[in-house]
């Protein structure tokens, strides 16, 4: 195996540019005037790519002159230059293009649309739609992507699916994985909690639907991707505070510098206060966020630090007598014992990247800390946990025959010691000890994928993820006679993908189509059954996603992107609930998740700089339970529960030259089945929602801007979130719902002081 990888690299190395001369320079932005860091230099001619430094300076051999050179950076627009004269070193400043940050939801300007060149399906939220509205997080933004469905059951509560997968989690986002700036936020169960980030200090999110990024986990839900906001002015210090329905308080503050151009960050504190609209309802949350870049001749480290603190109380789910008559009051058990969760999470990360020749080389370190108290009607639980682990990623830029070829490769390596007891309670106060757990969570991903064009325009991408997954228990309760300590390793999997994408130049369009294999691995609470003993019947669930579609701009005024996918998974990981306080994780046979999405936008220009971004998106879903019997229960050929078939998002953005925006965003949910056998629906929404604000820099210095929106604008009555399958205890009747807010408003203004240099934020 390893003579095959010797012979394999050996390859790539052997293989260069025919090129007899060569041109260098230097790449900068006009923003601050700074270097371009991995901005790609293309020869046109022969397609021969090279990367900028840290410094912004790059070497490319060209195979005649005088030559012609394409310069792209992410953000920036793309420049054509012609070098005539090969010992002359050029300087290339690049313009910074506003329309990327204030583009239509999941939409790029199309001439900088990478996504032309790539067979995977994703989406691209900006700055503008993190920000579109009034929010304390940035779980509102993603929901406007198709294919995506989230529900909310609080502040504290909400559960992300993708493509139908994740849809059953209880309380929580799973089966998903999320990155922010490298570093994971999923937690060693695949848990993952994003609305406890402060959307302020967020740049972008790249949504990856389905198991098409192997270098990422190749979960089958997809990958969420996130980017801290790192282009306000540097140098500047801006507050925001807002108001709002139901005791909404929120302060947003943030401190930017640099030192002599190398060193440079930001400083970001927020803090979020709301009362609730239902019983025991509020909610209180600190976010600190430091980032800082230093930058040297051939690389650059990135600091992060993001510190939570959280404290919200739980009114939990009702009956449906309760929804429709009072849905303001908390359940009965929770209310009584004043139920809440109480956390502080400390994640940290520190990523050196660095380039040369045509390779370029993102290593990151990363550890979080978490503390949480969590008092239940049924116990009170204690737990914490302490993360570390290691990520490489190298990238390698190659030229192929008439074309050109990408490779990454890397690993991940992530560790988090678990820990947790539950108490017993008497009206929220703690009693006698119950249980004492510890647990060591593992795992380790092996990737690759390399893309290669082989002729212009036509390009097929491969992928492959290796994985190794185990926990390590012990039971450390000594107040029975069993002892269920136990260590629980799965099989390696490996997971391939293949794309091929064909991008039509002349017309701005492009073509793909894909299959990809992805996996998801129970965590130790589903490998466990009611009485603490291992299962052995559980397995990890993995399928196969199959996909073509179609992307691009017509006649240059609307930019489209469509899709359809076919998904069958085998050995689906469920939760059966058979206690208030407890699940049993069961393999629900084979699911097919079959579906359509589509995505419109356009921007409309008038009165020279206004514009008018219309946008439009529909999600078609048919998941079904192909095989699933439980117990004397055949749900086969049944509607997958929890799934909606029909998602629509629409609305419109206005963007003034002289200060003034707006958006007015609509959504259509429709209703979904709550039990396994069909048996109850939910019912559909729609909500509209509406922002109008103005902002304005004043002189060299100082920026002001105020604003205000109502969400829910017809006061429509709906669930914000399902319980599926919800359990009968005690002779009551099951609680399915959490009420969504009515019409309620928010206000806010914000200042900033600019020392110098220009204004790139939003």
């Amino acid at each position: 195996m390893n003579q095959h990888f010797t012979i394999f690299f050996l390859l790539f190395f052997s293989i260069s540019s025919s090129g007899q001369h060569m041109i260098s320079g230097i790449i900068k932005g006009d923003m601050n005037d700074k270097p371009l860091y991995e901005a790609v230099i293309t020869d046109i001619n022969t397609n021969n790519k090279a990367l900028s430094k840290a410094d912004g300076s790059f070497k490319i051999e060209v195979d005649k002159i005088p030559a012609t050179l394409e310069i792209t950076a992410e953000d920036y627009s793309p420049k054509i230059v012609t070098v005539e004269n090969p010992d002359d070193k050029i300087n290339v400043t690049l313009q910074f293009d506003l329309s990327i940050v204030s583009s239509g939801p999941s939409i790029i300007p199309i001439v900088q649309d990478v996504r032309l060149k790539h067979s995977a399906n994703y989406n691209d939220i900006k700055l503008s739609d993190i920000k579109t509205e009034g929010s304390t997080s940035i779980i509102p933004a993603l929901d406007i992507a198709p294919g995506i469905h989230i529900q909310s059951g609080a502040l504290n509560t909400n559960r992300i699916t993708i493509r139908g997968i994740g849809n059953r989690s209880q309380f929580t986002t799973a089966k998903i994985r999320a990155y922010l700036n490298e570093i994971p936020l999923t937690n060693g169960v695949g848990e993952t909690s994003l609305e406890d980030l402060d959307q302020d200090f967020l740049a972008s999110a790249k949504i990856v639907k389905g198991p098409n990024v192997s270098n990422y986990g190749s979960g089958l839900g997809g990958s969420i991707i996130l980017n801290t906001d790192d282009t306000d002015t540097l140098n500047s210090i801006s507050t925001k505070f807002e108001t709002g329905s139901y005791g909404l308080l929120r302060s947003s503050n943030r401190l930017g510098y640099s030192i002599k151009e190398k060193n440079s960050g930001f400083i970001h504190y927020s803090f979020t206060h709301n009362d609730g609209y239902r019983e025991n309802n509020e909610y209180y949350r600190h976010n600190l966020f430091f980032g800082n870049n230093f930058e040297y001749k051939k690389g650059k480290i990135f600091f992060l630090m993001n510190h939570t603190d959280l404290k919200s109380f739980i009114p939990s789910s009702l009956n449906e007598e309760d929804y429709n008559n009072e849905p303001t009051k908390a359940a009965f058990n929770w209310n009584s014992v004043k139920g809440f969760e109480d956390y502080h999470k400390t994640q940290i990360g520190i990523t050196h990247s660095i380039g040369w020749n045509k390779w370029v080389n993102h290593s990151t370190l990363f550890g979080s800390f978490f503390n949480s108290y969590e008092s239940r009607p049924f116990n009170i639980l204690d737990d914490h946990s302490n993360t570390w682990g290691a990520r490489t990623k190298f990238n390698y830029y190659f030229p192929l025959g008439k074309g050109s070829g990408f490779l990454k490769f890397g690993a991940e390596y992530f560790n988090e010691k678990y820990a947790w007891k539950t108490f017993r309670t008497d009206d929220g106060i703690q009693g006698d000890n119950i249980s004492d757990n510890k647990e060591n969570r593992q795992y380790m991903n092996l990737f690759a994928e390399a893309d290669w064009e082989f002729i212009p325009n036509l390009t097929i991408e491969t992928g492959l993820n290796f994985n190794s997954t185990g926990y390590d228990y012990e039971d450390l309760f000594f107040g029975d006679t069993i002892d269920n300590s136990g260590n629980f390793r799965y099989d390696p999997i490996i997971s391939p993908r293949l794309g091929i994408n064909y991008f039509w130049s002349e017309k701005l369009i492009s073509f793909y189509g894909n299959i990809s294999h992805g996996f998801n691995a129970p965590t130790l609470e589903e490998t466990l059954t009611p009485d603490g003993a291992k299962n052995p019947e559980i397995r990890p669930e993995i399928g196969w996603n199959y996909e073509v579609g179609s992307r691009g701009n017509i006649k240059k005024i609307l930019n489209y992107d469509i899709s359809i996918y076919h998904m069958q998974v085998k050995d689906l990981l469920v939760s059966k609930r058979i206690a208030e306080d407890q699940f049993q994780g069961i393999n629900a046979g084979r699911t097919t998740h079959s579906g359509l999405e589509l995505d419109l936008s356009s921007t409309i220009f008038f009165l020279e700089k206004n514009k008018l971004i219309p946008f439009f998106n529909y999600h078609f879903a048919h998941y079904k339970f192909s095989e699933f019997i439980d117990g004397d229960n055949d749900y086969s050929g049944n509607e997958l529960t929890g799934a909606i078939p029909h998602k629509v998002n629409a609305g419109l953005r206005y963007e003034s030259s002289l200060g003034l925006y707006g958006t007015l965003r609509y959504q259509f949910v429709d209703g979904m089945p709550m039990r396994d056998d069909n048996s109850i629906y939910s019912d559909s929404y729609q909500i509209m929602n509406l922002k109008l604000g103005y902002q304005k820099t004043f002189g060299q210095h100082w920026m002001f801007g105020v604003y205000g929106g109502i969400n829910n604008l017809w006061n429509e009555k709906y669930a914000s979130q399902i319980l599926v399958n919800a359990g009968s205890f005690g002779g009551n009747a099951p609680r399915y719902y959490y009420p969504g807010l009515p019409r309620n408003y928010y206000t806010g203004i914000k200042l900033t002081f600019m020392g110098w240099g220009k204004k790139t934020g939003n």
